[in-house]
């Protein structure tokens, strides 16, 4: 009979065992259920952040090519304007020398005629 009841305790208390095992296991799943929904909810979120991330980096580098290509065309408008200034500066030179050329003519013709003027009042001196 002490040898029953001594098989009947140890049943009991491996039964009681196997319960407390049972139960924690439980516990344990329940705990890594709600550990595996808030990874994935923060998976869900941190996909959703990094949508939204890269949408705006795909507007900033949209912009900065519009930036760049307005820059390109504001460049080259800066440089027609300034070829343009310069042709006309060097159509400017050009009429300036022709001036020019023109006036000394027209200065040698008074040189000249004042020499005659003052070579016949010579003359008429004499």
């Amino acid at each position: 009979m002490k040898a029953t009841v001594k098989q009947l305790v140890k049943k009991v208390t491996l039964e009681l065992v196997y319960e407390v095992v049972d139960e924690r296991t439980k516990e344990l799943k329940e705990e890594l259920k709600s550990t595996n929904a808030r990874i994935d909810q923060m998976r869900q979120e941190y996909k959703e952040d990094f949508k939204t991330m890269n949408a705006r980096i795909d507007q900033l580098h949209i912009r900065l090519d519009q930036m760049r290509q307005e820059y390109k065309e504001d460049f080259k408008a800066m440089n027609a304007r300034i070829d343009q200034i310069h042709a006309r500066l060097d159509q400017m030179r050009q009429e300036h020398k022709e001036d020019f050329k023109a006036m000394n003519a027209r200065i040698d013709q008074i040189h000249m005629r004042l020499d005659q003027i003052m070579h016949m009042l010579a003359e008429l001196r004499k």
